[in-house]
């Protein structure tokens, strides 16, 4: 007969306390296994979880144990935590048949600099970094990505480290469209870099460029559709297009607007609902980023077609539950800018690597052309970039 222990509270631990030889970290894991009650019984014995292989990584160690009953939630989140204090490490537990308890050497930096990236192949971005190392997005898996968050908590750097990194490894296939809708005062300065097609600062720049936008797709649609390509990735183009939108709340109509301007917002998250909902295969790939998350701010088609969410510090569970589909972004640090998490089929938490505008303007300005001696080989439209 089995009977699983359910663990007790962290004073459980207390006789771990107050020793003078320092004990290795699987003497105080098992330690705390028996103290807080973390086995099950068989008949009179009780049996605790058994060390059976260990792998060291990077960062840490991997303690693999081997227990016979399930451990359910109530049993791991207090054992983590608990665990966590014990040992004054980062830890993370799992279970699929095995308790995996990796202990970290160590703590989540916080701070972490775009220097500090590792060079990479292909379209992806990085995202952060965190205890098992950097994270990055693969635009070509996955073309579309949502970016919520306080102000002054990181999107908008994470915004210019994605665009630094793109330019700098696709200098020659890159393209943007950039939707600054803080007036233009974040990415302006950039519009005279060959990849940048436009920028626009408000919602009457956003509609024009996305009309026009939404017009050349159609036609390259059609060009797909008698070539009998399904996607960018079966023909010979190396062109990829990032609209990237900053501030998208200011899309969003308000009651006292006149009819016009709420016409005109509705257009632009229509005209973007419909990138995110056809134009991944064709090229296109949009990064939404909005300050306060909610129905209105993030339109469903954007956020249901964007399988990487990225959410900062945000003030409430719910606005965290807009932004990621799950409660979190609200306890992330107050004092640590930068700290995120990156939800795909699992939640991650990363610092984000940091870079100044001073730093991008000095990767980026040998990239600078006179757009009007530039308009000649490249046109006006958006032909070359999603070709």
């Amino acid at each position: 007969m089995f009977e699983l222990l359910i663990p007790v509270t962290a004073g459980a631990a207390a006789l771990l306390f107050g020793r003078k030889k320092a004990m290795e970290d699987t003497e105080m894991i098992e330690l705390v296994f028996k103290n807080a009650g973390v086995g099950y019984k068989r008949d009179q014995d009780v049996i605790f979880p058994k060390l059976i292989d260990k792998d060291e990584i990077e960062n840490g160690t991997i303690y693999i144990y081997n227990t016979v009953v399930g451990l359910p939630d109530k049993v791991l989140a207090p054992l983590n935590d608990l665990l966590a204090s014990t040992l004054n490490k980062p830890i993370k537990l799992e279970y699929e048949k095995f308790l995996r308890i990796t202990v970290y050497d160590e703590c989540l930096p916080e701070k972490v600099f775009y220097h500090e990236i590792p060079k990479t192949e292909g379209w992806l971005v990085p995202l952060g970094r965190n205890l098992e190392g950097w994270h990055f997005h693969d635009f070509d898996k996955v073309p579309h990505m949502t970016n919520s968050g306080t102000t002054r908590f990181g999107k908008t750097v994470m915004l210019k480290t994605m665009m630094t990194y793109l330019i700098e490894n696709h200098p020659e296939d890159v393209e943007f469209l950039l939707i600054d809708l803080k007036g233009g005062l974040e990415f302006n300065k950039y519009r005279n870099l060959k990849q940048v097609r436009g920028v626009c600062k408000d919602v009457a720049e956003a509609y024009l460029a996305l009309e026009e936008l939404h017009g050349v797709l159609a036609k390259t649609m059609n060009e797909f559709l008698s070539k009998g390509w399904s996607n960018i990735l079966d023909t010979p183009s190396q062109k990829r297009l990032f609209v990237v939108v900053d501030e998208a709340a200011q899309l969003a109509p308000e009651k006292w607007m006149d009819k016009d301007t709420k016409a005109m917002m509705g257009a632009c998250q229509w005209y973007l609902s419909e990138i995110a909902r056809v134009a991944g295969s064709l090229g296109v790939r949009l990064i939404y980023t909005t300050q306060y998350p909610t129905a209105d701010t993030l339109p469903r088609q954007i956020k249901q077609n964007s399988d990487v969410k990225v959410s900062f510090r945000l003030p409430t569970s719910y606005a965290s539950e807009v932004a990621i589909d799950d409660k979190g972004a609200e306890k992330l640090s107050s004092f640590i800018k930068g700290r995120a998490l990156i939800k795909t089929h699992e939640i991650k938490e990363v610092q984000t690597p940091l870079i100044t505008d001073k730093e991008m303007l000095r990767r980026v300005k040998k990239y600078a052309i006179k757009k009007a001696a530039a308009k000649k080989e490249t046109g006006t439209d958006y032909s070359a970039e999603i070709r």
